[in-house]
């Protein structure tokens, strides 16, 4: 499809399983960062590592929160709504952003696998939700969207993210993936100068792409971490292929013909 109309191919997300596969077809691979996914059986509010995710947790049950998780499918219109409002009062009129690991918008005919845990507080009014997407062929679901109201207390999102392990697991969900933590590795191992000099790079950026607090987020579920990869043609096209990415995450606008 691509050579018969002059375009290039690139992937984003790749798994470490696959890179040959790629690399048989002539394509190049650069580290991308790493996947946060979370073995539901093992995970565990228990121990000195986790306690500031506990006492979140704890302080939110506390204040009357629970949570319950809902087949898509299942939600009715005031529901669906509910649900929007606080999207809405989360973006604070900002447009969506991270489509890599987001779907693009909430209300969509064929989400109906898919599923949401909503956290409601002590009067049963939704203050956040969680939205996940099967993983096809594995007993596995993958975080689309992370939302709750601005007005709600601070740890509403690590108590949504533990009871929504805790609630799929009972579902049989055997893997959660959170997060996707770009350059995690540079930021926190660098080899060499140029990496250094890279890591300083993205830290200063860190205030609009969050990426140094994206992967301090979900460090806090201890997961384990899965290396993914960009894979390209050519090496002066990769400059086109970030910019594709950034257009198609919604990080940067896409400009018009003039």
């Amino acid at each position: 499809f691509a050579e018969t109309r002059g375009l290039r191919i690139a992937a984003l997300g790749v798994g470490e399983r696959l890179l040959p596969l790629w690399r048989q077809l002539g394509l190049r691979t650069l580290y991308l960062g790493d996947e946060a996914i979370v073995d539901t059986h093992a995970f565990s509010l228990e121990g000195r590592a986790i306690r500031k995710v506990r006492q979140s947790v704890s302080r939110l049950e506390n204040a009357g929160y629970s949570a319950e998780v809902h087949g898509f499918a299942e939600l009715d219109e005031q529901q669906l709504a509910e649900l929007e409002r606080v999207s809405r009062s989360w973006r604070d009129g900002n447009a969506e952003r991270g489509f890599a690991m987001s779907l693009d918008t909430l209300r969509r005919e064929d989400h109906g696998d898919s599923l949401v845990v909503a956290g409601t507080d002590a009067e049963g009014r939704v203050q956040g939700f969680l939205h996940f997407v099967p993983t096809f062929g594995r007993s596995a679901v993958s975080l689309s969207l992370m939302r709750r109201d601005r007005d709600t207390p601070n740890g509403l999102t690590e108590f949504l993210i533990a009871k929504a392990i805790e609630l799929l697991r009972e579902r049989g969900v055997d893997e959660v993936s959170l997060n996707f933590s770009v350059f995690a590795r540079l930021i926190h191992g660098p080899r060499g100068r140029l990496q250094c000099v890279l890591a300083r790079g993205l830290l200063a950026a860190d205030s609009y792409f969050q990426i140094e607090r994206l992967y301090r987020f979900n460090a806090k579920f201890f997961p384990r971490w899965e290396t993914r990869y960009v894979v390209y043609e050519r090496r002066l096209g990769l400059p086109r292929v970030g910019l594709a990415a950034m257009w198609a995450e919604g990080q940067l606008p896409k400009l018009g013909r003039r």
